[in-house]
């Protein structure tokens, strides 16, 4: 081969392998982006620095990008003004109006077979505090001096509105006899019930608690009046008792005991004398002295006790004792007399009490009792106007009767039951279509009426809500979770085109940089 093809040749591999220099160097630069994901081992040692960039640093490059959005691309103001977009009004007020038509359209089921049974029992107890709070403030209203008037004025109201209704036109015959056998009927539901058997027991048990407190006397019991009443009667049967006495000789029983009592007595009588004394007692005293005393006692004695009672110093004595008795008795304390609360005899009075009164009210003619009077009651107020059975009605004393009604404890067990039915009819209670409840068009006016408040109450949360997105920690987080394939393939699937320029370009620029070699050497001999 001549001199000029070997130097030609000299050329052209120079111009070769500068292009290929270029163009590999860039290629592995390029592959060393994301390659190896994890460094290498080489005989058992580990060479981090031949682990490709994007994986060796990952963790600072998650942190830079997280930082550098979340406080210079996307800030909590950017993320407001955003949400303030007037597109984003209209997107938020089609989707109102679509979840307010989709309420109204169709046929729901109750509001237990929406909710699963924990949500249930959390509505449950939010509608019991909800029932007990509106009876509190029920109960306080009632209480109330304004409710006290308007309650006046308000039947007062009514009273002259009815001045022209009379009862007898609302309520004839039959309707009065209809009348009659509901009230028969739920009366005989009512004393039948388990309820009212412990309602009155309950009652009684009450009673009995607050009569027979520790120190309590039956002079704090009875009444001043009902005392002195007790003290001048048994003064006027003390004189009876005594007349009544003085006839017991009449009683043959009696008065065989009496001739017994009395021989009894001589007989001791002279075992007590002398021996002479003793044979002239037993002459002078004989049965027929002893039936003659007896005589004598049973003839006179009753005039005798009753001239005895009817003297002054005997009647004050016996109004003394009596007085004195009556007196002692009382300031005796309840329960030393009857017993305490939970005694057995005071139980056992109860017990008794509680059937008696159960009997009684379950008696039927009770019953027929009760609906005859108020029928009669019915009939002769026929010819009163609604306004006079209103009047009746003590509208300044209505509302703290019922007020007092609820805070009782019977109250509080009724209102118990109604909260329980009220919850539970509530929940049971299949919704249907809320469309039937309104009139035409009412979604379209519920949406306009919310769509206002409810878009500026968001605005006025997103600020607190902007602040509070860690717009950086989550980008980072991301980022970190991202997987180096997934972002190696992203990223090759968007600069394909411009990773492949840049290899040409290691090519071209290695092919350059050889062929100026060449005419350097040229130049240079």
């Amino acid at each position: 081969m001549s001199e000029v093809a070997m130097q030609w040749l000299r050329d052209a591999l120079t111009v070769l392998f500068g292009a290929l220099a270029g163009g590999l160097t860039n290629r592995v630069a390029i592959t060393m982006l994301f390659h190896p994901y994890k460094p290498p081992r080489v005989f058992g040692r580990t060479i981090h620095w031949l682990q490709g960039a994007v994986p060796k640093n990952q963790t600072r490059m998650a942190h830079t990008i997280g930082n550098t959005v979340g406080t210079a691309l996307l800030t909590p103001a950017d993320v407001a003004a955003e949400l303030k977009d007037e597109r984003l009004r209209e997107a938020f007020e089609e989707q109102l109006q679509g979840l307010v038509q989709e309420l109204f359209e169709g046929e729901k089921p109750a509001v237990a077979d929406l909710l699963p049974e924990s949500g249930l029992t959390e509505v449950r107890r939010i509608l019991d505090t909800l029932l007990d709070s509106v009876r509190d403030r029920v109960v306080e209203a009632l209480s109330s001096e304004e409710f006290s008037e308007d309650a006046a004025r308000i039947l007062g109201t009514l009273a002259e509105s009815l001045e022209d209704e009379s009862l007898a036109d609302s309520l004839g015959e039959d309707r009065i006899s209809s009348l009659r056998g509901q009230a028969g009927d739920w009366l005989t539901k009512l004393v039948d019930s388990a309820s009212f058997t412990a309602t009155v027991r309950s009652h009684l048990d009450r009673a009995a608690v607050r009569l027979l407190r520790p120190g309590r006397s039956f002079e704090e019991l009875l009444p001043i009046g009902l005392i002195a009443a007790l003290e001048h009667a048994i003064s006027d049967y003390l004189p009876l008792a005594m007349e009544r006495l003085g006839r017991l000789l009449e009683d043959p029983a009696a008065r065989a005991r009496v001739e017994g009592a009395i021989h009894d007595l001589l007989e001791r009588f002279m075992k007590d004398l002398r021996f002479h004394q003793r044979v002239v007692a037993k002459l002078i005293i004989t049965e027929d002295t002893v039936e003659k005393v007896i005589d004598t006692l049973e003839a006179e004695g009753a005039d005798r006790l009753g001239d005895l009672l009817r003297e002054g110093e005997v009647q004050d004595a016996m109004a003394r004792s009596v007085n004195e008795a009556i007196v002692d008795f009382l300031r005796r304390p309840v329960i030393e007399v009857l017993g305490s609360p939970g005694d057995p005899q005071v139980e056992s009075a109860l017990d008794s009490i509680t059937a008696w009164t159960l009997d009684a009210t379950r008696d039927p003619e009770v019953r027929d009792f009760l609906l005859d009077r108020a029928e009669a009651a019915v009939l002769k107020a026929g010819e009163r106007s609604w306004a006079d059975v209103i009047r009746l009605v003590p509208a300044r004393r209505a509302g703290g009767w019922i007020a007092s009604g609820l805070r009782s404890e019977a109250g509080r067990e009724q209102f118990g039951r109604f909260k329980e039915w009220l919850t539970d009819r509530v929940l049971s209670q299949p919704i249907g279509s809320l469309e039937r409840y309104g009139r035409e068009g009412a979604a379209l006016r519920l949406t306009e009426s919310l769509s206002e408040p409810v878009w500026e109450w968001i605005m006025g949360k997103v600020p607190e809500v902007a602040a509070n997105v860690r717009v950086s920690d989550r980008v980072e987080s991301k980022i970190l979770e991202f997987p180096i394939p997934e972002l190696e393939r992203l990223v090759r699937s968007i600069t394909e085109k411009e990773l492949n320029l840049i290899v040409r370009l290691g090519y071209f620029l290695g092919a350059g940089i050889g062929l100026l070699l060449v005419v350097i050497r040229r130049f240079t001999g």
